[in-house]
């Protein structure tokens, strides 16, 4: 194998596909990259057995062949060098790595070791806007559980129909939901629980392109951008049946600017308990105090404007969920609709844009 190629380029690629690349594994053959030459351009291919990504450049290739090669050191090699375009060729299992007046010999393995990328067949497939998709990943993917005695928990539910597509995340303590209206006339009703590290590995290749291309299967999910193909597995279910943890009787509005809240927030957090993260919101006419009391650290409190006309009531939140759910919101003011305080409180956007539908919900502390 041989191969001329820009090292921009090489170094954009290299950075996206690592992300890939499991940190720790049992079988040593996954910790590597492999590269594939062709006539018409190199294949970079990276696995972790549950999500797999193939991504296609074009390059100045005079020698075809393939050779699989540490990703972590291929990557830090990369990274390092200074020029403008890189020489790689390969003898046997060794990557000749030439750029400038540097040069660098990585003994690979043997790229037949290395597995076969599966292929999927799809029950249904769309396309969607590239900035769509990372707006609403990114308004759900922070609230999924990590606690992986409960599998269905640690990924993001998708459900798909004609009139579009949502997304659900929950972890017990928030959810969230994000409803877009699109027209999939023929696009067949499914639903798919999606891990949170295949949708984070497509913002790695969505740059200069406006579409994604989705296709579900029976427990897989691919996502194609450009010349890049991203392939993982769906998590096994079923999905709590979260339309029954929305509350239904939330009729005490708190409306409040989402960037001082935030900032209030983030200040008065400071102090407060390493454990619970705890912070309390006093309400009262037009008026929203918070306020923090440690025996360890000390108390904080800040009041901010905001428009309530019932009764005085104090929640305990957590203050890091709470920064989490405002951080999605696209919304200068937003709305806590809430009802006990011992109840889950509803999160809105004052303002929703376009044909996105977002709330999130978040349970209450009990306050210590």
């Amino acid at each position: 194998m041989k191969i001329n190629i820009d090292l921009d380029v090489l170094t954009k690629k290299t950075n996206a596909i690592a992300s890939v690349v499991p940190v720790k594994t049992t079988m040593p053959i996954l910790s590597n990259l492999l590269i594939t030459a062709e006539k018409n351009g190199i294949n970079f291919s990276a696995t972790d057995l549950d999500i797999s990504v193939t991504s296609k450049i074009e390059a100045d290739v005079s020698e075809e062949g393939r050779v699989a090669i540490p990703a972590k050191k291929f990557t830090e090699i990369v990274k390092s060098l200074s020029g403008k375009s890189v020489t790689l060729s390969s003898e046997g299992e060794k990557l000749n790595i030439a750029c400038g007046k540097s040069e660098f010999v990585v003994n690979g393995r043997n790229p037949d070791d290395f597995p076969k990328l599966p292929k999927q067949e799809s029950k249904t497939s769309f396309s969607i806007e590239t900035e769509l998709l990372e707006k609403i990943v990114q308004k759900t993917v922070y609230a999924v559980s990590t606690d992986l005695t409960r599998a269905s928990l640690c990924g993001v539910l998708w459900e798909v129909d004609r009139r579009g597509i949502t997304l659900v995340s929950t972890d017990g303590h928030r959810l969230s939901k994000v409803e877009v209206e699109m027209d999939l006339k023929d696009v067949a009703k499914v639903e798919a629980i999606v891990p949170p590290k295949a949708l984070s590995t497509i913002g790695h290749y969505t740059e200069g392109h406006e579409k994604v291309d989705v296709g579900i299967g029976d427990n897989s999910i691919s996502f194609d951008v450009g010349e890049s193909s991203i392939y993982s597995r769906l998590l096994e279910g079923p999905f709590p049946s979260y339309k029954k943890v929305i509350p239904s009787s939330n009729e005490k509005e708190l409306v409040v600017s989402a960037k001082s809240l935030a900032d209030a927030t983030k200040r008065v957090s400071i102090l407060s308990d390493a454990l619970t993260h705890q912070v309390i919101f006093s309400l009262d006419k037009n008026k929203l105090t918070l306020h923090i009391a440690t025996q360890e650290l000390g108390e904080a409190r800040e009041e901010l404007e905001a428009s309530y006309s019932e009764d005085k009531m104090d929640i305990g939140y957590n203050a890091s969920y709470v920064m989490d759910i405002l951080r999605t919101m696209d919304s200068e003011d937003i709305s806590f609709m809430l009802d006990r305080p011992d109840n889950a409180g509803i999160v809105l956007p004052v303002e929703q844009s376009g044909a996105i539908k977002h709330m999130c919900i978040i349970m209450p502390l009990r306050i210590s």
